[in-house]
């Protein structure tokens, strides 16, 4: 019989492994878009250079409902644990720069430049690994003050992004979506390697700065809450059955909130755009309570063997969140940037990427249960950790 100690242990880890899992999976259908048409139609649909069918706005819809920022915010709050339980292994008498951690996200910054440059300009990886090095000296603090600052953080900084969008909005202001450059970028991106990936790189170029320093403050909030949830037992697994049911109507109540808000934002949004502020600050506030809402349903679920055994592939996905993340950025860029596949870069809307994302969920899930089988680690990630502890790690099991 597992002593109880071990077998909290093992919750833990497999109920952030289920959560993990559904995260990197449910950001790959936000994403889609910017992968396929250019950056500006990710936040501004309708400067699509393709006709937005009925189709494309019912997919837009439910992806703002039940997608867009939960699972990047569930994302987030397990990398905050994360980076405590790598800096538990820091030794207090190291310097710093010879710690697991500091070389963990050390390395990250690299992956992420590389990722962001040569590979897609949506890159999270740079954000991550700065802000992780932010957060480095909030690892002690208690569970109590981590959710005291951390929602205080998210609250200040998603105010102070929507906060020049919701004042044009109260004033009356409309904005017209930026069209100008979008013939110009599918072109570049529809063309060879060299035009495409010169021009992933200005978008990067362009993007970088402003998501490194407008996102920190929610970013770190996210992540300290994450830690918090952790330390208190609920993101561990731990919490009593009444705590998730809790969480799970709090998500319930959020995403009906958030649901209306994208239906009046249809209904008043097409053809042309409105500035994001008002329209966006269901979605950007509640996001928390639906990304927990969700994690603590896949808590709750696991905790039944015939949900454990359905969430197993979940799992595999989410124990090789680093590798499936960067495969959906080969497979995606692969499809539609020139040069390096079909180059259907500039043909797609929401409704039609569904399918592709779809197929990708069921491959990555397949692959990294087998693969999980007969490894310790995905490759990716134990490379990195190979990295993190300047040494071999073993990979294979037995």
């Amino acid at each position: 019989m597992t002593p109880p100690a071990q077998a909290r242990a093992q919750s833990r880890i497999q109920a952030l492994d289920y959560i993990r899992g559904l995260s990197i999976l449910g950001i790959l259908l936000v994403n889609a878009i910017a992968f396929a048409q250019p950056f500006d139609v990710y936040g501004l649909p309708s400067a699509s250079p393709v006709a937005l069918t009925h189709d494309d706005l019912t997919t837009w819809w439910v992806i703002e409902t039940f997608f867009k920022e939960k699972f990047i915010t569930c994302f987030t709050l397990l990398f905050g644990v994360s980076i405590y339980l790598v800096g538990r292994d820091t030794n207090p008498n190291d310097p710093i720069y010879r710690t697991p951690l500091f070389r963990r996200l050390a390395w990250l910054i690299l992956f992420g430049l590389i990722h962001g440059v040569l590979i897609w300009h949506g890159d999270i990886l740079l954000s991550y690994a700065v802000t992780g090095f932010v957060f480095w000296r909030w690892q002690a603090a208690s569970a109590r003050r981590l959710l005291l600052w951390g929602k205080g953080l998210f609250i200040l900084g998603t105010l102070t992004l929507l906060g020049g969008n919701i004042a044009e909005d109260l004033q009356g202001i409309v904005r017209a979506p930026n069209v100008a450059e979008v013939p110009a970028i599918v072109v570049h991106m529809r063309g060879g390697f060299w035009d495409s990936l010169g021009q992933n790189a200005v978008t990067w170029g362009k993007t970088i700065v402003p998501e490194l320093l407008g996102f920190m403050p929610t970013t770190l909030g996210l992540m300290m809450v994450g830690l918090g949830l952790f330390k208190s037992g609920i993101l561990a697994g731990e919490a009593k059955g009444r705590t998730y049911l809790g969480l799970i109507v709090a998500g319930l109540v959020s995403l009906i909130l958030i649901g209306w808000q994208a239906s009046v934002t249809l209904a008043e949004w097409f053809p042309f755009p409105k500035t994001f502020g008002l329209y966006g600050l269901a979605n950007s506030l509640l996001c928390l309570p639906v990304a927990l809402g969700y994690a603590s349903a896949l808590i709750l679920a696991g905790r039944t063997r015939f949900g454990a055994i359905c969430l197993y592939p979940l799992a595999c996905a989410g124990r090789m969140a680093f590798t499936n993340y960067l495969t959906q950025s080969l497979i995606m860029t692969g499809l539609f940037y020139g040069g390096r596949g079909l180059g259907l870069f500039g043909t797609m809307n929401h409704a039609a990427l569904v399918p592709i994302v779809m197929a990708i969920w069921a491959g990555q899930l397949v692959v990294s249960t087998i693969w999980m089988s007969l490894f310790r680690y995905g490759p990716f990630e134990w490379g990195w950790r190979c990295l993190t502890y300047a040494r071999s790690m073993p990979l294979t099991k037995g």
